[in-house]
């Protein structure tokens, strides 16, 4: 068996799992890590007696729609990984698809971002910078990035509270800081950018006013990575700190 083909099998089982581990989310947040990995790995059982019928055919639809949602979270893990290698980034970077698509997932059944996986995934971006790879970013556009992601947002805040009070989350302003110490200043100014335009699209696709960020951030962060295949935009990004 090929390396390639071990790969892509890995990732494929790890993405797999990402719709299973944000549905699990749920049931214990918050609790502490050892809780935590105790009913992540814990799986629902099917009814054993005829009585709760509706019961067991429930459960056999959530395990469908379950195994179909891991199947395509397996197939776009695989693809986030080529799109990853072949945009100059390291394979590192699928550490930050993996957390953005996790965090999507969360956000669209809770609401909410958590500091569990938030701040984790700015730490990693401060720690590839420093000890850089190849296609990773230099520390001062980590910093740079992640400040960015904080101000632009904040200020954004202050203006538009006013009229429409906490339109953003706390989550998502430090998920904007983790993506900023993964992509720098550039990077993350386009996927405040262009997270603007997923979310709207959303929200008129789902007929709704307002729901959660995480997914239109995940979108914007895989767009951006692809965006580095375009030479102009890879040179803009160059050029920035």
């Amino acid at each position: 068996m090929s390396p390639v083909l071990i790969v892509c099998l890995l990732v494929f089982g790890v993405s797999f799992f990402i719709p299973f581990i944000a549905r699990r989310f749920c049931k214990f947040f918050p609790a502490d890590a050892g809780t935590a990995l105790a009913r992540v790995v814990h799986f629902p059982r099917f009814a054993k007696t005829k009585k709760d019928e509706n019961r067991r055919k429930l459960r056999k639809k959530l395990w469908t729609k379950l195994i179909l949602t891991g199947l395509f979270w397996g197939i776009c893990g695989i693809a986030a990984l080529f799109l990853i290698i072949f945009s100059g980034y390291s394979p590192v970077y699928f550490i930050l698809f993996y957390m953005t698509a996790l965090m999507a997932c969360i956000d669209e059944k809770l609401r909410v971002l958590p500091d569990i996986l938030t701040i984790p995934l700015l730490i990693l971006g401060f720690y590839f910078s420093v000890n850089p790879l190849e296609g990773s970013i230099l520390p001062i556009s980590s910093a740079g990035g992640a400040l960015f992601g904080f101000i632009v947002p904040t200020l954004t805040a202050f203006i538009m509270t006013p009229f429409r009070p906490r339109a953003m989350g706390f989550g998502d302003f430090k998920l904007l800081c983790a993506i900023g110490a993964w992509l720098g200043v550039f990077g993350i100014a386009v996927v405040i950018l262009v997270s603007t335009f997923y979310f709207v699209a959303i929200a008129i696709i789902c007929k709704r006013r307002e729901g959660p960020y995480g997914l239109s951030l995940f979108l914007a962060t895989m767009t951006v990575i692809a965006l580095n295949n375009v030479p102009a935009v890879s040179e803009l990004m160059l050029s920035f700190p």
